[in-house]
């Protein structure tokens, strides 16, 4: 049930502002996919106790996070300390968002090895690709989905502590790297990207993995599947034209990559994250 919207009001681990779709626990973590449900001139100010991160992936939201636009829309990632004081609400009706809790004792043992921020951040770029993953491990998966969830949630926290590969400076040629990657609508090869960067296909893939935690062709494929994600929970436009619009041979390929990666079929993740008025 979910906690009522008073001012002021203390919200104990696990507790957020809706109704409840899909739960599971993650080794110390508490992954929850909620549809909000407080109008958002009934959102009053209130604290989390526990450290939090939510994932919106419908609806128009207002968060007081660093670095966070006003008014957002999704993916957004934000991460939340214990002890988070905010009035952050949805101002859209149908919003949807996935929590990922964390207890004091697991932050504590994360603090041992990584220093977290003090108060609400945005994270961005392979954070909400991450993020992203837990929404089709919210809802089952069995024991390999319980270990795979739970390495996700112990990445995100690295990534929120500022330590992450890619919150570090990259070097001028690696970020044009990364953009071209992320904006390329067909075939793209290494030879091509590091042919435009002037350095060699060798050193590019390296460094990419170096800094960025991932190889260039994963990060393509994330890029190009989070562009995927985002259409389907826009609204009802087919699947054979979000696959041709976001780079896949076909829908078959779609599908079958966005479900190991999101451990949901894309008509699945549609239906968990869209809003009732999208589907009339």
């Amino acid at each position: 049930m979910a906690p009522r919207a008073a001012r002021d009001a203390v919200l104990p681990f696990g507790a957020f502002f809706g109704r409840s779709r899909a739960r599971r626990r993650a080794g110390d973590f508490v992954l929850e996919r909620l549809s909000a449900t407080v109008p958002e001139r009934e959102v009053a100010r209130h604290t989390h106790e526990e450290a939090h991160f939510v994932l919106v992936t419908r609806g128009t939201y207002i968060t007081a996070a660093r670095g966070a636009p006003a008014p957002a829309g999704p993916p957004l990632l934000v991460y939340n300390p214990p002890g988070t004081t905010h009035r952050d609400r949805f101002l859209s009706e149908g919003g949807r968002f996935l929590t990922i809790s964390v207890p004091a004792h697991a932050l504590a043992r994360a603090a041992e090895v990584v220093r977290l921020p003090a108060g609400s951040t945005l994270l961005t770029g392979e954070a909400v690709l991450r993020a992203g993953r837990l929404v089709g491990l919210s809802s089952g998966g069995g024991t390999a989905g319980t270990l795979a969830a739970e390495s996700l949630c112990l990445e995100l926290l690295d990534w929120a502590s500022g330590v992450g590969p890619a919150s570090r400076p990259l070097p001028d040629w690696l970020r044009r790297a990364r953009d071209l990657l992320h904006d390329a609508d067909g075939e793209l090869s290494m030879r091509d990207v590091a042919a435009a960067l002037g350095v060699h296909p060798v050193h590019l893939a390296r460094a990419f993995r170096a800094r960025l935690g991932t190889t260039p062709g994963d990060y393509l494929r994330r890029t190009r599947l989070e562009r995927a994600a985002s259409l389907l929970a826009r609204g009802q436009e087919p699947l054979s034209s979000i696959a041709l619009s976001t780079g896949f041979c076909d829908q078959s390929h779609l599908s079958r990559s966005f479900r190991r990666e999101y451990g949901l079929a894309p008509g699945e993740y549609r239906r968990s994250v869209s809003s009732p008025r999208s589907k009339r």
